[in-house]
């Protein structure tokens, strides 16, 4: 039996492989797997800091937002756990799912503030659509002015439909794998610009969630959120994310931030 055909194969795969190993070991690609880790541990500690100030109260028992942390952060680990092997368009859809999720739940919360959790999920069902944002026409934050409240939502259609694309399959889905493939590019073998164009995403989707969140706890909360836990980290990234950093700013009259 002739081998030759299966060692060529065998050959070329192996060349591939120590090709993308030297490439996960260069410094463009380490920096970004770095980023990738301090920006889900910055989201993850954010979100469990604003759980724990929820604990404050058991109103926050009806809410969506909170009943359903557990969730949020399951899909926070399942894409940093996707995307670090590689598998960066399924990790879109996970940060699309996210997206949506939250996006609703804090919604529902805001909507029917004060009534049972049983009420919200009825909402939910019956009010919001199942396969749309088209609600945030509606939706108004009081974090914000309204052209800053304008921005915010804006975002989460622009992300919203960006995601999308790699949800449901489309021609433009199947030409980007293409372009992909013949540059010799397929799922697992990334290069470090896509890794940098997927955490730049990432950034752009969890400053939006947890903006969306800190609105849900309430601005007296987030507030203590803010002086009482997140000053005390000066390196958490989300300091200078574009809403975050907005948002913190509206705490810059309590007294602790002003303390020598």
């Amino acid at each position: 039996m002739n081998n030759e055909p299966f060692e060529s194969i065998r050959a070329a795969r192996e060349k591939i492989l120590t090709e993308h190993d030297a490439l996960r070991s260069s410094e463009s690609f380490i920096s970004q797997t770095k980023r990738l880790q301090r920006l889900t541990e910055g989201v993850v500690f954010g979100i469990r800091a604003m759980w724990m100030m929820s604990r404050r109260s058991s109103i926050y028992n009806e809410f969506l937002s909170f009943r359903f942390i557990d969730d949020t952060l399951q899909s926070v680990v399942a894409v940093w756990s996707l995307a670090k092997e590689g598998q960066l368009t399924v990790a879109k859809r996970e940060l699309r799912y996210l997206l949506e999720s939250v996006s609703k739940h804090v919604y529902a919360d805001l909507k029917l503030m004060g009534k049972p959790l049983a009420e919200k999920i009825n909402y939910l069902a019956d009010d919001i659509p199942s396969s749309s944002v088209s609600f945030v026409e509606d939706f108004r934050l009081n974090s914000y002015s309204d052209s800053g409240n304008k921005a915010l939502m804006d975002e989460i259609r622009s992300r919203y439909s960006y995601l999308c694309r790699y949800v449901h399959r489309s021609a433009e889905q199947v030409d980007e794998s293409l372009r992909q493939l013949a540059k010799g590019i397929s799922p697992g073998f990334e290069t470090p610009k896509q890794l940098a164009s997927f955490v730049r995403e990432l950034e752009r989707v969890y400053d939006v969630l947890l903006i969306l969140l800190f609105n849900a706890l309430g601005l007296s909360l987030a507030g203590d959120v803010f002086v009482g836990v997140l000053d005390d980290h000066r390196s958490w990234p989300y300091h200078k994310s574009r809403f975050t950093k907005l948002l913190s700013k509206e705490f810059d009259y309590k007294a602790e931030r002003h303390a020598s």
